[in-house]
């Protein structure tokens, strides 16, 4: 499967974010995954699948050290250094180029749904990782993605090259990195927000209401700690 991540989707991917509905989601992500990572403000950390660094822009403008940031497209780190991001790596989720333990946490922030092997992507970020590992994925039961994924059946968009996830799926790949690896890992938190989104709607205010809890969230994370095995 050919990359959906270069040329001109690279150059426009920010572009969503500009737009009003794109700086809301932006808004309700960030206070989600802000609610994660507070405690490992500064700590090293490591996002799998960077992209254009808006992730990593967000958390130093917060006063995060600024993470480490690993993509396979070149076009979408070109993007991420117009940031002013400089711990810029080329590479794949399949085998970090990184020793074990480089790192305090690993995120995936919608990016594992477009690996194509995520039990080793899983038991790669763990590899690296010495305290915690974060996926935030597209939660396929939810009113936004399910409208994303039957669109994409009929129009192409970055989406049709997606597997959106469930919790249940991550709940099984994170067992198979027990079965297999040195490491294990215990989910420790599981939120979710844009409950109510569909195509270009959101309500702040009904999505405070709701909060984090709902399974129904079409952003979902979860924190999984990080145990070595005795």
């Amino acid at each position: 499967m050919s990359n959906p991540f270069t040329g001109k989707a690279a150059r426009e991917y920010d572009s969503f974010f500009e737009t009003p509905f794109g700086r809301t989601v932006l808004k309700l992500e960030g206070k989600l995954l802000l609610n994660l990572l507070l405690p490992y403000r500064e700590g090293e950390l490591l996002e799998v699948g960077c992209g254009t660094g808006i992730w990593m822009k967000f958390l130093k403008d917060r006063e995060f050290r600024e993470p480490t940031g690993l993509d396979l497209s070149l076009d979408m780190l070109r993007q991420a250094r117009k940031k002013g991001l400089r711990k810029l790596v080329n590479g794949t989720a399949l085998s970090l180029p990184f020793p074990d333990d480089s790192f305090d946490v690993s995120l995936f922030i919608t990016s594992l749904e477009f690996v194509t092997d995520k039990k080793r992507a899983l038991l790669e970020a763990t590899r690296v990782s010495r305290e915690a590992v974060v996926v935030a994925f597209l939660n396929r039961y939810s009113l936004l993605n399910l409208y994303r994924e039957a669109k994409s059946l009929f129009r192409s968009s970055v989406y049709s090259s997606a597997n959106f996830l469930t919790k249940g799926e991550l709940l099984k790949l994170s067992r198979y990195v027990g079965e297999v690896g040195r490491k294990r890992l215990k989910l420790e938190k599981f939120l979710t927000t844009l409950n109510l989104s569909i195509t270009k709607f959101v309500n702040e205010e009904w999505e405070r209401r709701i909060g984090f809890n709902s399974p129904l969230g079409a952003f979902a994370a979860a924190l999984f700690k990080v145990k070595r095995w005795s």
